[in-house]
């Protein structure tokens, strides 16, 4: 998939991966709405790329405002993309993300209702269906691009519901069709997991851009490690594999049920 003049989203843009990520298409002329929560780190990224595009070609990169597990706010920004750019989304990136809002000892959530896995998981969910729910509308080969952790593939003590949202986004992303050094890893977590070895942010940024241009990984798992890439395919175990395979009339028409609803 070219990047040149696509329309891409992206969820959680103004700080680590995500900000990285945005200056990384802009440069390959790709349209950008970045998204975050903190008004000012958005404004601060229009205005290094203001002052990088300088006396050049306009960067076509806007900041979105809002909370991503804000439903109304989610279905708006296909609204604003249209309003920008005069066109409809090609590409969907989440990567807002959040650490344990609390704990065992500190249980602050008692209603329920935890904030980790609201932005982590539900709020991922819910901009996976609306981007599947648009591109069928809109009769659109799209490509929606999922991010994990290295806590999804293991174990995290210190944020164990970080790490079971992480998990959930592999199955979620398996569904549907990196240890690295950011925000989220502050203080002494960086000592571990300089132990283990860091993962250099172009290799992230490099595994998105693989993502994108190959579409033969819809449904795999990227895994970006200090010692390279690898993928992990979608049927990892050839059980699981014989289980789809006996699943396909269902799926089919589960499909098809789901593309008449929405290209009626």
């Amino acid at each position: 998939m070219y990047l040149k003049d696509k329309v891409i989203i992206i969820h959680g843009g103004t700080s680590g991966i995500g900000k990285e990520l945005v200056w990384t298409l802009v440069f390959k002329k790709a349209n950008v709405i970045f998204t975050g929560t903190n008004k000012q780190k958005g404004y601060d990224v229009i205005e290094e790329l203001n002052s990088a595009f300088k006396g050049k070609r306009p960067h076509n990169a806007f900041f979105y405002n809002m909370d991503i597990t804000d439903w109304k706010a989610q279905e708006a920004i296909y609204d604003f993309s249209q309003k920008c750019y005069g066109k409809t989304i090609d590409i969907v990136i989440i990567i807002a993300g959040i650490l344990d809002s609390s704990n065992l000892i500190n249980d602050t959530e008692q209603d329920g209702h935890y904030r980790t896995l609201e932005v982590n998981l539900t709020a991922a969910v819910k901009a996976n269906r609306l981007a599947i729910q648009y591109f069928l509308r809109e009769k659109l080969a799209g490509c929606i691009i999922n991010t994990s952790s290295v806590y999804g593939l293991g174990p995290a003590p210190s944020n164990p519901l970080y790490a079971a949202s992480k998990h959930a986004i592999i199955g979620l992303t398996k569904s549907y069709g990196n240890l690295l050094q950011t925000p989220l890893l502050p203080g002494e977590s960086v000592k571990v997991a300089s132990a283990f070895g860091m993962v250099p942010m172009k290799s992230c940024i490099d595994a998105y851009l693989y993502a994108i241009a190959d579409d033969s990984l819809n449904g795999d798992i990227i895994n970006v490690s200090p010692y390279g890439r690898t993928v992990e395919p979608r049927f990892s175990d050839p059980v699981i594999e014989r289980l789809d395979f006996m699943c396909n009339k269902r799926r089919e028409e589960v499909l098809g049920a789901i593309m008449n609803h929405f290209q009626a």
